[in-house]
Protein backbone atom coordinates (compact mmCIF):
# COMPACT_ATOMS: atom_id res chain seq x y z
CA UNK A 1 0.00 0.00 0.00
CA UNK A 2 2.56 2.36 0.87
CA UNK A 3 4.62 1.77 -2.58
CA UNK A 4 1.61 2.28 -4.07
CA UNK A 5 0.87 5.80 -2.85
CA UNK A 6 4.53 6.40 -3.50
CA UNK A 7 4.42 5.38 -6.78
CA UNK A 8 1.58 7.49 -7.56
CA UNK A 9 3.11 10.91 -5.87
CA UNK A 10 6.01 10.04 -7.99
CA UNK A 11 3.71 10.12 -10.85
CA UNK A 12 1.84 13.13 -9.85
CA UNK A 13 5.33 14.69 -9.36
CA UNK A 14 6.76 13.70 -12.40
CA UNK A 15 3.32 14.74 -14.46
CA UNK A 16 3.17 18.13 -12.57
CA UNK A 17 7.23 19.03 -13.62
CA UNK A 18 6.61 17.91 -16.97
CA UNK A 19 3.34 19.82 -17.20
CA UNK A 20 5.66 23.48 -15.63
CA UNK A 21 8.40 22.32 -18.48
CA UNK A 22 6.38 22.21 -20.91
CA UNK A 23 4.47 25.46 -19.89
CA UNK A 24 8.07 27.26 -19.68
CA UNK A 25 9.30 26.00 -23.02
CA UNK A 26 5.75 27.63 -24.88
CA UNK A 27 6.34 30.84 -22.95
CA UNK A 28 10.06 30.83 -23.97
CA UNK A 29 9.19 30.24 -27.03
CA UNK A 30 6.43 33.19 -27.31
CA UNK A 31 9.50 35.53 -26.50
CA UNK A 32 12.06 34.12 -29.12
CA UNK A 33 13.26 37.31 -31.24
CA UNK A 34 12.37 37.03 -34.82
CA UNK A 35 14.99 38.10 -37.02
CA UNK A 36 16.08 41.86 -37.01
CA UNK A 37 15.56 43.79 -40.32
CA UNK A 38 18.70 45.60 -40.67
CA UNK A 39 19.42 48.90 -42.93
CA UNK A 40 22.56 50.60 -43.35
CA UNK A 41 23.89 54.92 -43.66
CA UNK A 42 26.89 56.07 -45.19
CA UNK A 43 27.24 58.86 -42.24
CA UNK A 44 30.18 60.52 -43.76
CA UNK A 45 28.58 60.56 -47.04
CA UNK A 46 25.20 62.06 -45.68
CA UNK A 47 27.42 64.86 -43.49
CA UNK A 48 29.74 66.10 -46.69
CA UNK A 49 26.93 65.33 -49.37
CA UNK A 50 23.69 67.10 -47.60
CA UNK A 51 22.56 70.54 -49.24
CA UNK A 52 22.38 72.11 -46.39
CA UNK A 53 26.41 71.31 -45.08
CA UNK A 54 27.28 72.44 -48.56
CA UNK A 55 25.46 76.40 -47.94
CA UNK A 56 27.45 76.25 -44.53
CA UNK A 57 30.71 75.20 -46.17
CA UNK A 58 30.08 77.94 -48.85
CA UNK A 59 29.63 80.70 -46.00
CA UNK A 60 32.82 79.53 -44.04
CA UNK A 61 34.38 79.62 -47.21
CA UNK A 62 33.33 83.62 -48.07
CA UNK A 63 34.40 83.91 -44.33
CA UNK A 64 37.77 82.59 -44.79
CA UNK A 65 38.61 84.47 -47.68
CA UNK A 66 37.56 87.93 -45.97
CA UNK A 67 39.31 86.94 -42.98
CA UNK A 68 42.68 86.04 -45.28
CA UNK A 69 42.14 89.60 -47.06
CA UNK A 70 42.08 91.37 -43.51
CA UNK A 71 45.69 89.15 -42.56
CA UNK A 72 47.07 90.14 -45.67
CA UNK A 73 46.56 93.71 -44.80
CA UNK A 74 47.76 93.40 -41.43
CA UNK A 75 50.86 91.40 -42.36
CA UNK A 76 51.69 94.15 -45.09
CA UNK A 77 51.16 96.80 -42.21
CA UNK A 78 53.69 94.54 -40.35
CA UNK A 79 56.20 94.46 -43.50
CA UNK A 80 55.72 98.53 -43.84
CA UNK A 81 56.43 99.16 -39.89
CA UNK A 82 59.75 96.21 -40.38
CA UNK A 83 61.14 98.70 -43.04
CA UNK A 84 60.48 101.70 -41.38
CA UNK A 85 62.03 100.39 -37.85
CA UNK A 86 65.07 99.47 -40.66
CA UNK A 87 65.61 103.01 -41.80
CA UNK A 88 66.19 104.04 -37.82
CA UNK A 89 69.25 103.95 -35.67
CA UNK A 90 68.84 101.28 -32.88
CA UNK A 91 68.85 102.51 -30.12
CA UNK A 92 67.07 105.65 -30.49
CA UNK A 93 64.02 106.90 -28.75
CA UNK A 94 62.20 106.70 -32.87
CA UNK A 95 63.59 103.13 -32.90
CA UNK A 96 62.00 102.02 -29.66
CA UNK A 97 58.77 103.66 -30.52
CA UNK A 98 58.71 102.16 -33.60
CA UNK A 99 59.89 98.86 -32.22
CA UNK A 100 57.36 98.62 -29.53
CA UNK A 101 54.40 99.68 -32.16
CA UNK A 102 55.90 96.38 -34.46
CA UNK A 103 55.94 93.90 -31.59
CA UNK A 104 52.08 95.57 -30.49
CA UNK A 105 51.08 94.62 -34.04
CA UNK A 106 52.40 91.87 -34.41
CA UNK A 107 51.44 89.83 -31.13
CA UNK A 108 48.03 91.25 -31.85
CA UNK A 109 48.31 89.16 -35.13
CA UNK A 110 48.77 86.17 -33.89
CA UNK A 111 46.91 86.30 -31.55
CA UNK A 112 43.64 87.33 -33.75
CA UNK A 113 44.92 84.49 -36.23
CA UNK A 114 44.52 82.09 -33.22
CA UNK A 115 41.90 83.54 -32.12
CA UNK A 116 40.17 82.94 -35.59
CA UNK A 117 40.94 79.48 -35.99
CA UNK A 118 40.06 78.50 -32.50
CA UNK A 119 36.58 80.13 -33.53
CA UNK A 120 36.63 78.24 -36.98
CA UNK A 121 37.23 74.30 -35.11
CA UNK A 122 34.73 75.87 -33.10
CA UNK A 123 31.84 76.56 -35.04
CA UNK A 124 33.03 73.21 -37.05
CA UNK A 125 32.65 71.16 -34.50
CA UNK A 126 29.14 73.01 -33.42
CA UNK A 127 27.82 72.22 -36.73
CA UNK A 128 29.17 68.80 -37.19
CA UNK A 129 27.14 67.55 -33.92
CA UNK A 130 24.48 69.61 -34.62
CA UNK A 131 23.76 67.95 -38.30
CA UNK A 132 24.34 64.79 -37.14
CA UNK A 133 22.36 64.92 -34.02
CA UNK A 134 19.63 65.79 -36.70
CA UNK A 135 20.41 62.91 -38.87
CA UNK A 136 20.07 60.61 -36.15
CA UNK A 137 16.79 61.70 -35.56
CA UNK A 138 16.04 61.76 -39.20
CA UNK A 139 17.46 57.95 -39.42
CA UNK A 140 14.99 56.90 -36.20
CA UNK A 141 12.23 58.20 -37.72
CA UNK A 142 12.82 56.29 -41.72
CA UNK A 143 13.85 53.24 -39.71
CA UNK A 144 10.31 53.31 -37.82
CA UNK A 145 8.86 53.69 -41.16
CA UNK A 146 10.32 51.47 -42.69
CA UNK A 147 9.98 48.85 -39.94
CA UNK A 148 13.57 48.22 -39.68
CA UNK A 149 15.15 47.59 -36.28
CA UNK A 150 18.91 48.00 -36.29
CA UNK A 151 20.51 50.91 -38.64
CA UNK A 152 24.55 50.35 -38.92
CA UNK A 153 27.13 53.13 -40.07
CA UNK A 154 28.78 52.25 -43.34
CA UNK A 155 31.76 54.36 -44.87
CA UNK A 156 33.73 53.80 -47.49
CA UNK A 157 37.41 53.40 -47.99
CA UNK A 158 39.59 56.43 -49.91
CA UNK A 159 42.37 54.21 -51.68
CA UNK A 160 44.73 54.87 -51.68
CA UNK A 161 45.11 55.87 -47.88
CA UNK A 162 47.70 58.81 -47.17
CA UNK A 163 49.27 56.37 -45.17
CA UNK A 164 49.33 52.91 -43.55
CA UNK A 165 48.33 53.99 -39.99
CA UNK A 166 45.30 55.89 -41.58
CA UNK A 167 44.44 52.89 -43.69
CA UNK A 168 44.76 50.41 -40.94
CA UNK A 169 42.67 52.83 -38.89
CA UNK A 170 39.90 52.76 -41.66
CA UNK A 171 39.90 48.40 -41.23
CA UNK A 172 39.99 48.66 -37.29
CA UNK A 173 36.57 51.45 -37.70
CA UNK A 174 34.94 49.75 -40.92
CA UNK A 175 32.49 47.48 -39.85
CA UNK A 176 29.98 47.05 -42.67
CA UNK A 177 31.65 45.03 -45.58
CA UNK A 178 29.14 44.34 -47.57
CA UNK A 179 25.46 45.39 -48.05
CA UNK A 180 22.47 44.85 -51.03
CA UNK A 181 21.55 48.03 -52.03
CA UNK A 182 18.09 47.43 -50.91
CA UNK A 183 18.90 47.73 -47.21
CA UNK A 184 20.90 51.20 -47.98
CA UNK A 185 18.56 54.12 -46.72
CA UNK A 186 21.70 56.82 -47.21
CA UNK A 187 19.78 58.85 -49.99
CA UNK A 188 16.74 59.25 -48.09
CA UNK A 189 17.91 60.34 -45.00
CA UNK A 190 20.28 62.71 -46.97
CA UNK A 191 17.03 63.98 -48.52
CA UNK A 192 15.47 63.69 -45.54
CA UNK A 193 18.18 66.02 -43.64
CA UNK A 194 17.95 68.92 -46.84
CA UNK A 195 14.30 68.61 -46.59
CA UNK A 196 14.41 69.58 -42.97
CA UNK A 197 14.77 72.84 -41.14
Amino acid sequence: MKLGKMLITGVVVVALCLSFGYRQGVAAGEKQIAPAKIAVVDVTKVLQNSKKHKAWQEKMTAEEITMKAEFQKDKKTLEALQANMDLLKPGTKDYVDAMKDFLDKKGLLEAKDKFYQEKVNMEMQQWTENLYTQMLTLIQEIAQKKGVDIVLAQEQLDLPSPSLRDFMLSIRTKKVLYCGDQVDITEEVMSALDASK
